[in-house]
């Protein structure tokens, strides 16, 4: 697996590591949350940041949802979907057992949206041929939590494959089945 780091002090870039290093920076943007996929796929929120600077050690990828959420391939270093249906920065992200992703938005949005797995992490979505990135705008969105700090999935201790998703706000944990 991949070490994830994030340096948004210094130069807002997400730097890769696996026998090699390489760096991968979002123009005008800086990162919120990150989420692993799987071994290559890697979920990354971002949200606008008015520095404006290119590393040139660092492969610049286009924002076109300034307040998306990129689903990126870090073996082929390109963007293979974004997830665009919150109002808000999405500011926590739980993946989950079925390949599928939870996002939850800021306070302006305050909704958790549920992403099957075609959206989430499927390969097939978009094989880097020169073909545009597809966006996706439509999720499930949960009637509860509401707006959130936290998620995780719960799974069942029987091993029947059923799961339920704990929520954190403020001093409350809520458990949505």
């Amino acid at each position: 697996y991949y070490d994830w780091i994030q340096d948004a002090q210094s130069d807002n870039t997400l730097a890769i590591s696996r026998r090699q290093s390489s760096r991968m920076q979002f123009q005008g943007s800086s990162i919120a949350c990150m989420e692993q996929l799987d071994e290559h796929l890697l979920a990354v929120s971002i949200q606008p940041f008015e520095d404006s600077r290119v590393l040139p050690s660092a492969l610049s990828l286009p924002v076109t949802s300034p307040r998306g959420v990129y689903i990126l391939d870090t073996k082929e270093s390109s963007i293979k979907a974004i997830l665009d249906a919150h109002r808000d920065t999405v500011t926590c992200m739980c993946s989950l057992p079925d390949g599928g992703l939870l996002t939850a938005g800021g306070k302006m949005d305050a909704t958790v949206r549920v992403w099957d797995s075609v959206a989430a992490s499927n390969g097939d979505i978009n094989d880097g041929a020169g073909e545009e990135v597809k966006i996706f705008q439509e999720a499930r969105i949960m009637k509860q939590p509401g707006y959130v700090f936290d998620l995780q999935v719960l799974p069942d201790s029987n091993g029947s494959g059923v799961y339920a998703i704990s929520a954190a706000r403020y001093n409350v944990i809520k458990i949505v089945i």
